[in-house]
This record gives structure tokens, C-alpha cells and sequence, in this order.
């Protein structure tokens, strides 16, 4: 099949869901079919190239960070994104199309079935779901005609995990179909060295916004360095509009000298300190279902995790990590502590963990995935 990826942002641009497109089109071009990505540029990735096989279009915006966008920047996209897919189709055929978000990417969905007579596929990542993201609630409102314009104009509807497709379904009444986020397991492959003596290193991975709860760890790292009479240090990796409150914050409670803050990071250094950790901590608000998770279970860390949806769909509480309410933070020490004083068991939960990420979360399975679903029923006689 020819098709097209439509996101907003695209690595090294951008965070879960654009890393997730990345993947996909990847192991669809593995898989034999042919693939075009249509994204946003940001400062000199422009214009066209061909990435792993993968044809990447990036129209311009006025995008200026390299973790997130706004509102606004998001809209630029849709525009510009509009007066270029009508060339695109000029250049070459596609069978469908795959468009992640609702919202601000959605509209472009209708315009490519409109333009080629070809079906699409809404992919649901979070945001673009009402009731998801706390304090959108006025902007879904005000765009409920074009979302649900879109989500009924498309073949189908997927979203990566089932309390995300639950909350979708509430919201629109629309069928949705569950394809989890994937991960690589070569890429993000556990050390193959011995244990490390030394402080015991966790790691928090995601961007410096309220969602991802990073004023929230740092509380627990003081109540767990107050009980602990073993030397731990936690890298900080990510950017956000938190940044400079966690950094203050961390002076205020004295623990400036256990963190290591990373700021933004390349693929390759993630990836390496994925390796270079015990324990990844994810005390996220609310979640799809985060990459981040997955990558530490396939690096074979044992993760801490808040005890939301999303993160109830990759961690087995007791099996490859741990699950702790948001609202007490004593779970959260608790959990942490036990790992500190046993570093053999997080290298067991950790094992496990890479296990369930093999057997679940490959994205062999996942393009497959998708594969099926637009080879299938409606989408099929269309294409």
C-alpha cells in the first residue's frame, strides 16, 4: 500500500505521539509498503528527505520550540499543512491516509479524502480527546463541530489504550478501535554489563509540564532522602515551561546536588541513559499510553509509575514494577525505597518487564496492526 502519515511534528521534533508516527512508518516500510509523512518544519528541517526509507515532507510553520507547540503554532500548521497536501497528491497516488489528532491534523484527513477519494484513519493520542487534559474543556467546546466532523468523516478510529478509546467513545459516540504505541526493542536493549556499584540512579523522562508531575518528584526524593541511608541521584530529561520552577525547587529543598538535569536529549543519548539507570519514575497526571513507559520496560528498568489508565495498560503492579496512587506521595517513597535497598529485585521486575514488552508491545505487531485494519471492511473496498 502507499500511504501517508499526517502529525503535526515529527523527531527529532516533538514528543510521544510524534515519536510513535516515526515507528510506524518505519516498520511499514519494512513491512513492504510505501510511506510519506507529512509534517511541520522546525528552524533548518525543511522541505523534503528520505529518512530510513520513510519520504518526509515538512511544510513550513512557525513552530519555535523543539518539545512543544501552542495553539496558535498548531493552526499555522493546519494551514500551511492544507496548501500543501493538495500538491502532494499531485506528485503521487495514495491508497489512505493515517492522521494523528483530531485536532489540529484532522481537517487534513477530510481534505485527503476529499482530494483523492481515498479513506483515512483518526489516530487518538490524548490531547485531542475532551476530558483528557484538564482545563481544555472550553477549546473542545468551541471545536466539537470540526472534531466530530472529522472523527464521522473517518474510516475508522483508533486510539492507544482503552481508557483513552473509553473517554473518546463518552465524549463523540464514535467506534473506537485500540492499536497501542509500540517500541523498539533493539534500540532501547537493556546493558549487557554487570551491576553497577555507586549510587543507585533513577531517571525521569518527559516534558517539564504540570501533566508529567516533575514538582511532585521532587517532594519524594526529599522525603525519600530523609529515610534512606543509601546514595541515589535521578536525571531529569526534558524540557518545558516547568523547567525553571523544578530547578528553584530543587535548590529550596536542597537536592540540587542529587539531580542531574539534562534538558532536551537526542534519540541516542536517551537511549543511553535508559541503560545507564535502575529505575525509571513516571508519576504522570493522566496518560495515553507513554512511550517512555515502554521504552525503560524494553531497557529492562523496573518502573515507578502513577496508577492512571494509561500506565495500568503497560505496568503489572508487582510483576515489572510498581502502580502508586497520585494523590499520596508516601506510595511513591515507598516504592522507591524498596528498590533502593534491593537493587536485585528491580533487575528481576525489570526482566519481566522487557518480557511483557516483547510479547505485547513490538511494533512488528503494531504496524501489523494497522495493516489489518486498512486491508479490512469498509477501508478495504475504498482503497
Amino acid at each position: 500500500m502507499r500511504l501517508l502519515l499526517v502529525n503535526y511534528e515529527y523527531p527529532p521534533v516533538g514528543g510521544g505521539a510524534a515519536t510513535a508516527c516515526r515507528h510506524l512508518a518505519r516498520r511499514l516500510v519494512v513491512e513492504g509498503h510505501e510511506v510519506t509523512v507529512l509534517a511541520g518544519s522546525f528552524r533548518d528541517l525543511r522541505g523534503g528527505s528520505v529518512e530510513d526509507g520513510v519520504d518526509v515532507e515538512r511544510c513550513p510553520t512557525l513552530r519555535r520550540r523543539v518539545d512543544g507547540s501552542g495553539i496558535f503554532e498548531m493552526f499555522a500548521f493546519l494551514v500551511s499543512a492544507s496548501l500543501a497536501l493538495p500538491r502532494l497528491l499531485a506528485r503521487r497516488p495514495f491508497d489512505a491516509a493515517i492522521v494523528y489528532f483530531a485536532v489540529p491534523c484532522g481537517p487534513l484527513g477530510l481534505l485527503f479524502r476529499r482530494l483523492s477519494g481515498k479513506p483515512y484513519v483518526v489516530s487518538l493520542r490524548g490531547g485531542d480527546v475532551p476530558g483528557f487534559v484538564p482545563g481544555l474543556g472550553w477549546l473542545h467546546r468551541w471545536l466539537a463541530p470540526v472534531r466530530r466532523a472529522v472523527l464521522r468523516g473517518a474510516a475508522a478510529v483508533v486510539a492507544n489504550s482503552e481508557g483513552l478509546a473509553d473517554l473518546a467513545l463518552r465524549a463523540d459516540s464514535v467506534p473506537v478501535r485500540v492499536i497501542p504505541n509500540g517500541v523498539d526493542l533493539e534500540e532501547n536493549r537493556p546493558a549487557t554489563a554487570a551491576p553497577r556499584s555507586g549510587a543507585y540512579r533513577f531517571l525521569f523522562v518527559g516534558r517539564l509540564t504540570s501533566q508529567k508531575n516533575g514538582l511532585f518528584l521532587l517532594d519524594v526524593l526529599r522525603e525519600l532522602r530523609q529515610i534512606s541511608s543509601r546514595d541515589f541521584e535521578c536525571s531529569i530529561v526534558g524540557d518545558g515551561p516547568e523547567r525553571r520552577a523544578l530547578e528553584a525547587r530543587a535548590r529550596a529543598l536542597g537536592l540540587d546536588g542529587s539531580l542531574r538535569c539534562h534538558g532536551w536529549v537526542e534519540r541516542p543519548r536517551l537511549t543511553l541513559l535508559y541503560r545507564e539507570s535502575d529505575c525509571l519514575v513516571h508519576p504522570s497526571r493522566f496518560e495515553g499510553l507513554s512511550n517512555v513507559l515502554l521504552e525503560a520496560m524494553a531497557a529492562g528498568l523496573p518502573v515507578i509509575a502513577s496508577d492512571v489508565p494509561g500506565n495500568r495498560e503497560a505496568v503489572e503492579d508487582g510483576e515489572t514494577g510498581c502502580l502508586r496512587p497520585i494523590d499520596r506521595p508516601a506510595g511513591f517513597v515507598e516504592a522507591m525505597h524498596r528498590l533502593l535497598e534491593d537493587p536485585a529485585l528491580g533487575r528481576t521486575l525489570g526482566a519481566r518487564g522487557r518480557e511483557r514488552a516483547r510479547e505485547r508491545f513490538a511494533w512488528e505487531e503494531v504496524a501489523r496492526a494497522h495493516v489489518d485494519l486498512l486491508s479490512s471492511g469498509r477501508l478495504a473496498r475504498a482503497i
